[in-house]
C-alpha cells in the first residue's frame, strides 16, 4: 500500500514540477549565457561516447545485414537496410542512451550539489527563480544538443557501415551510395530527429526533477544521479514503441 501511495505521491510531484517549468519557460529573462554554457557541456561529454557505441553498431548492423542478404542476392539493399535502421531507431535510441547515461546523471548531480550546499535556497532569497536560472537552461540544451549529436552519430554509423562493407567485403562502392537512400525518405531522418529532440526532453526533465528535489546529503546526489540514468533509459525505451507506432503511421 505505501509503494503505491509513494507512486501517485512522485506521479503528482512530477506533474507539478512539469507546470513550473512549462510557466518559467515562457518568462523573461532566459540566461542565454547558461544555456550556452550546458550546451557545450552536454556536446562535449557526451559526443565521443556516442560515437563509440553508434559507429560500432553501424558496422555489426551492415555484417549481419550482408550476411542475410547474400541468401537471397540481394546485397545490393544493404545501404538501404542500413539507412532505415541507423536514421529511424539505432541512433536516436543509443544517443538518448548515452546522453541519460553522461549528460543526464551529471546534471542531476550538480543540480543536485546545488540544493544540499542551499545554493537554489540563496537564489531563492536573492529574488532569482531557479527554474529560469538552473532548470530551463538545461533543458534546453540538452532538448537542442540530442538531436545535434543525433545527427552527427547517424553519419558515423552510416561511416562505419560502409568501411566494413566497401573495405572488408568487397561490395562496389557506387551501388552501395545509389541504394542508400531507396527507401529511407527524407520524412524518415526527421522523424528520427524528432525523436531524439522527446527523448532529449525526458532525460532533461527526469534528471533536472531527481537533482532539484534531493534530499539526505552527499549519499542523496548519488541516489539522485543514479536514478536519473535508471528512470531514464526505462522511459526512452517504453516512450521509443509509441513514437515509432505513430511515426510509421504518419510517415509509413
Amino acid at each position: 500500500m505505501n509503494a503505491v501511495f509513494t507512486f501517485f505521491e512522485s506521479t503528482g510531484k512530477m506533474g507539478l514540477f512539469c507546470g513550473q517549468v512549462f510557466s518559467s519557460l515562457f518568462r523573461p529573462p532566459l540566461f542565454w549565457r547558461e544555456t550556452l554554457r550546458s550546451m557545450y557541456t552536454i556536446g562535449f561529454q557526451c559526443l565521443l561516447p556516442v560515437l563509440a557505441i553508434v559507429v560500432p553498431t553501424g558496422m555489426v548492423t551492415t555484417l549481419q545485414g550482408l550476411h542475410v542478404f547474400e541468401l537471397f542476392g540481394a546485397q545490393r539493399l544493404l545501404s538501404s537496410l542500413l539507412a532505415e535502421a541507423v536514421f529511424r531507431e539505432l541512433s536516436p535510441t543509443l544517443v538518448s542512451i548515452m546522453v541519460a547515461a553522461q549528460a543526464g546523471s551529471s546534471v542531476s548531480g550538480e543540480i543536485g550539489t546545488m540544493r544540499v550546499k542551499e545554493e537554489i535556497d540563496a537564489m531563492e532569497v536573492m529574488a532569482v527563480d531557479p527554474f529560469q536560472y538552473v532548470i530551463i537552461p538545461r533543458l534546453i540544451a540538452l532538448a537542442v544538443m540530442v538531436p545535434l549529436i543525433n545527427a552527427i552519430a547517424c553519419f558515423g554509423g552510416i561511416l562505419g557501415g560502409y568501411a566494413v562493407a566497401i573495405g572488408l567485403k568487397g561490395l562496389n562502392s557506387g551501388v552501395f551510395l545509389a541504394n542508400l537512400f531507396s527507401f529511407a525518405k527524407l520524412s524518415h531522418i526527421w522523424g528520427g530527429m524528432f525523436k531524439a529532440c522527446v527523448f532529449g526532453l525526458i532525460v532533461g526533465i527526469i534528471s533536472c526533477y531527481k537533482g532539484f528535489h534531493v534530499t539526505g546529503g552527499a549519499l542523496g546526489v548519488g541516489l539522485a544521479a543514479n536514478t536519473t540514468v535508471v528512470h531514464s533509459i526505462l522511459l526512452i525505451v517504453c516512450v521509443n514503441y509509441f513514437l515509432t507506432s505513430a511515426l510509421v503511421t504518419l510517415l509509413g
